[in-house]
């Protein structure tokens, strides 16, 4: 009988064990950085991403990213620095998948330079976005996003798709897709979540 009672718990540890590690939310707190491949109308060009976020309370967080890529073509180099910093909310909608929103501040300078003479133009903005976090299984998590820029009164809609994988509760490694009128974007970073 006590062989039986401890098959038997065994057993429930271990089934139940994967469904409670399923069960875990998407972590808001976060640092991350790598490398980021673009396509500008044509025109491939790379670079590199930073971006981060903390929760300020259970359900409210701050949010901030700098990405920038360029490329020289006929001695001529050209650079896009893009900053977003802003203020979201997110929401469980499930054990493991949270709905969030983000309310921006978008600031995109444009760099050129050639033989020795350079100008540089930026414009402000702001961009309203929703997507959806989901960790799809203990090391496992899917992101989309759907977004909204108006950057000097010229409005473009965006789509961002993401996948990471965790190799411990703190580290994992990602990649990420984001498509923005004429603008393409691929990242693959590294995170770190605290």
């Amino acid at each position: 009988m006590k062989m039986n009672k401890a098959a038997l718990l065994l057993l429930t540890t271990l089934v139940a064990s994967p469904i409670a590690l399923a069960e875990q939310t998407p972590n808001f707190n976060f640092v991350s950085g790598g490398y980021l491949d673009g396509d500008i109308d044509g025109e491939s060009a790379d670079g590199w991403t930073i971006d981060g976020s903390k929760l300020v309370s259970e359900n409210v967080f701050l949010s901030g990213q700098y990405q920038t890529v360029g490329d020289s073509v006929n001695g001529a180099d050209f650079d896009i620095n893009w900053l977003s910093a802003g203020v979201g909310y997110r929401t469980a909608i499930s054990s493991s998948t949270d709905f969030y929103g983000l309310v921006t501040y978008e600031n995109i300078e444009l760099e050129a330079s050639y033989t020795g003479r350079s100008e540089s133009e930026d414009e402000n903005g702001y961009g309203l976005s929703v997507g959806l976090r989901s960790m799809v299984s203990e090391s496992f998590e899917l992101d989309g996003r759907l977004g909204y820029v108006d950057i000097d009164d010229d409005s473009e809609t965006s789509i961002s798709v993401g996948a990471r994988y965790y190799i411990n509760e703190n580290v994992s490694f990602g990649a990420n897709y984001t498509s923005l009128d004429d603008l393409d974007l691929i990242s693959a970073t590294v995170r770190y979540s605290f």
